[in-house]
């Protein structure tokens, strides 16, 4: 039954519109055709767009000047990835469940119990895998869902590449200028690794990478004909970091749960600073 009704809710707010109040208030259709979505994994606020002056983070304190900022958003259950990332797919937190997996050579990996905004998408749109692409590291990435209304037949197009961050921003340049799916979600993985090394050094020089990636796809999306002046660009976060040690994360500490919601495009409020409370779940209805 519960999951039932987390499954009805999504599908009714997908079918809805955007949950963050956000948009611009305006009397024609959105403009945006195309969305595009970036999960920093483990950006502590403070070192993001939490800090007010963007230290660590030129470039999205910018594009937040031009878009809009969530001021409260929160990871509102596990701060661990392995289940803040499935939220943000599923608009809701989901158990995981396990299965072998045919596409990294039948070992085991994870898949969501409900479905997520990739199924819905291409299911409802009918929409092909190509134009709805993931694009990560190098790994036997967690999966979508094996829900018999949805599952492999809507997951994304998965693309892994590489092993850091820069790897897969220059795959998904290719992605961009050789496919133009409508939805697109980019996956940086290096903050996180970089924190739980415990250097400092290293994980600022991560953050920076990251900001840059962000600033250099803005600029790629504006000068795309298929994507300039009609897409929405999300950047969020899983988790934070423990505001007591940097190096770990996954309690209830203001340092993990902060995290951010960047949002830029054409029915977005420029310089709007949103102080209404907002989660993770969040993140899917929005997207539809």
């Amino acid at each position: 039954m519960k999951k039932q009704s987390a499954y009805k809710n999504l599908n009714r707010a997908v079918g809805l519109s955007l949950l963050f109040l956000l948009i611009s208030v305006q009397t024609y259709a959105y403009q945006t055709e195309r969305v595009v979505l970036v999960i920093i994994d483990g950006l502590r606020y403070s070192e993001g767009l939490g800090d007010v002056s963007h230290t660590q983070v030129p470039q999205m304190g910018a594009l937040a000047e031009e878009g809009a900022l969530v001021g409260n958003f929160q990871n509102d259950g596990i701060t661990y990835t392995s289940r803040a990332i499935p939220a943000i797919w599923c608009g809701a937190w989901t158990e995981i469940n396990t299965f072998s997996d045919p596409y990294c050579n039948g070992s085991s990996n994870n898949t969501t119990e409900l479905p997520t905004v990739f199924e819905y998408y291409r299911k409802q749109l009918s929409r092909p895998a190509e134009d709805c692409v993931y694009t990560l590291k190098e790994l036997c990435s967690w999966k979508a869902s094996l829900d018999s209304d949805y599952g492999m037949d809507y997951w994304p197009l998965y693309h892994e590449a590489g092993v850091t961050d820069t790897d897969v921003w220059n795959e998904t340049q290719e992605i961009i200028a050789n496919q133009s799916p409508h939805f697109l979600l980019m996956y940086l993985a290096d903050v996180d690794s970089r924190g739980h090394s415990g250097d400092w050094g290293d994980y600022i020089n991560a953050i920076s990478i990251a900001d840059g990636i962000i600033g250099e796809l803005w600029t790629t999306l504006q000068t795309d004909t298929a994507y300039a002046g009609k897409t929405t660009l999300l950047v969020t976060n899983d988790h934070g970091r423990h505001d007591y040690n940097f190096q770990g994360h996954g309690d209830d500490c203001a340092g993990c749960r902060q995290i951010q919601l960047l949002a830029i495009g054409p029915d977005i409020q420029n310089g709007l600073v949103s102080d209404i409370p907002r989660t993770i779940p969040d993140i899917a209805p929005t997207i539809g």
